[in-house]
């Protein structure tokens, strides 16, 4: 296991029409940690150990990511609804791009009970009345997607995340990628952010995070 280190994301709101006056970033609602690791590091999928050895030409690094959703606050309103988590892969001269090779999760899932139907029967006046309810949770479970991860050998993979019934987005959410390097290059990951919440007052609303270049450009390797 690693420790990943956690830093505060700033949230700025978008401007549409409509939408509140207040313009404030929202703050300490969501944070954002790395580490880069070696390809072989203890815990590594075991998908991605067979990879990196049937290709020992090739250059590997582990890019762990934790993106962690707080609950809703006095000073924080609203509830998260989706987010989603982009990263770039470059090099300086942009030639030639890191790939991600490998991504984690590609769908993480929480099973969901379905809305259910039953009869109930009512007699009226002699008469039998056969109606159709539908108890909250009666149903069969069904599996639905939390986290969900695209762009498997492409420099630029992203997750999405969202709530779902009984699941709130929230707490910490982990995604990682088996990054193959340019050898000889400095290769670097940028970090691209996007959170919808929503407000009771005033429904969806849409937010960027504010990521400063500088300690949320990755080194990978260089």
């Amino acid at each position: 296991m690693t420790e990943v280190r956690l830093h505060e994301v700033e949230l700025l709101p978008e401007r549409t029409l409509g939408g509140p006056a207040d313009d404030e970033p929202l703050r300490g609602r969501l944070t954002f940690g790395w580490d880069v690791l070696p390809a072989d590091h203890e815990g590594v999928p075991a998908e991605w150990a067979s990879y990196v050895k049937a290709t020992p030409d090739r250059e590997f690094r582990q890019l762990l990511m934790v993106c962690s959703f707080r609950p809703e606050t006095p000073t924080g309103k609203g509830a998260f609804r989706h987010a989603s988590l982009g990263v770039s892969l470059s090099t300086p001269d942009g030639r030639a791009q890191p790939v991600a090779r490998l991504i984690d999760p590609g769908e993480r899932t929480r099973p969901v009970a379905g809305s259910g139907m039953g009869m109930s029967f009512t007699v009226n006046a002699g008469v039998l009345e056969v109606g159709v309810e539908k108890p909250p949770g009666a149903g069969p479970e069904r599996d639905e997607w939390i986290v969900r991860g695209h762009g498997s050998s492409q420099p630029n993979p992203q997750w999405e995340f969202r709530r779902v019934k009984s699941y709130p987005l929230a707490g910490d959410h982990p995604v990682a990628a088996l990054v193959e390097l340019v050898p000889g290059r400095l290769n670097t990951a940028e970090v691209l952010m996007a959170a919808e919440l929503e407000h009771r007052s005033w429904g969806i609303r849409r937010y960027r995070a504010r990521l400063a270049p500088s300690p949320h450009a990755i080194v990978l390797a260089g």
